[in-house]
Order: structure tokens, then C-alpha cells, then sequence
């Protein structure tokens, strides 16, 4: 969902072509579709993830990243404590946010109301993590 979040949100500021972004898991099955959840929450932001398969974190497509935004804290102490040169590239999605509980939980297994809550949590940091990277971009 953030993937394509964050796609839209630089689609809308005509930014999309500047920006490289994909989504990986930690401990993703490879090319597993979007939950049923999934696709039928980001259809209320107008977002189609049908099309949307999953990959694995690796060291290549880690490397090849600018910037890594990670859901919550325990996926990025994972992150750090496994692969190389990550730790001034890796942040929260809710880095940027003035909110006490930086993590977003994975909803997976959950309910529709937690693929909802999920989703609105990640949209609420969207406008941070732009001008995070326009301002880094410009750098």
C-alpha cells in the first residue's frame, strides 16, 4: 500500500518521473499478489493493486535504494542488523510525523478495518516523506 501511496502522492506535484519507488518485504513471499483487504482499501483512495506483486528485501535492491522507509521500528533494527550500509538511508514512514507511536502495523491477517487504519496511517505521512525527499533530491 505504501508503494502506492506514495506513488500517487508524487503523481499529483507532477514528481512521479523523478522518483524510483518499490516495495519489499522483510519476510515477503516473492511474487504473491495483494490481499483481497489490501486491493479493496486502497480502491477507496482510488489506487488499483491488483497488478501488484510482492518481492524479498535483498542486499542488491537495498543498495540500489536512496532512501528505505520501513513500516515500523523492528523491521528496521532488522534491516540494520542484516545488511550493509543501511543505517544513514533507513527510516520510519512516520519518521517526520509530530505522533508518539512512530510503527505501523502489519495488517496482515487482520481485518478490513486494520488494512483501513493501516492505510490512513501510511497516507498521513505522505506529504512528510515528499518533501523529505524533494529536499534531499535537490542535494
Amino acid at each position: 500500500m505504501a508503494e502506492y501511496l506514495l506513488k500517487a502522492a508524487l503523481q499529483k506535484i507532477n514528481l512521479a518521473d523523478n522518483f524510483r519507488v518499490c516495495s519489499a518485504g522483510i519476510m515477503a513471499v516473492e511474487n504473491a499478489r495483494a490481499s483481497d483487504l489490501a486491493i479493496r482499501v486502497m480502491e477507496d483512495f482510488n489506487l488499483d493493486i491488483s497488478g501488484h506483486v510482492s518481492q524479498r528485501a535483498t542486499q542488491e535492491l537495498l543498495d540500489s535504494a536512496d532512501v528505505i522507509f520501513c513500516l515500523a521500528e523492528n523491521h528496521r533494527t532488522f534491516l540494520l542488523s542484516n545488511y550493509k550500509k543501511m543505517s544513514k538511508k533507513c527510516f520510519l514512514v512516520r519518521e517526520f510525523l509530530n505522533v508518539k507511536d512512530k510503527d505501523i502495523f502489519d495488517p496482515f491477517f487482520g481485518n478490513i478495518d486494520d488494512y483501513r487504519r493501516v492505510c490512513n496511517d501510511i497516507s498521513s505521512a505522505m506529504d512528510s516523506i515528499v518533501k523529505f525527499l524533494i529536499s534531499n533530491h535537490e542535494n
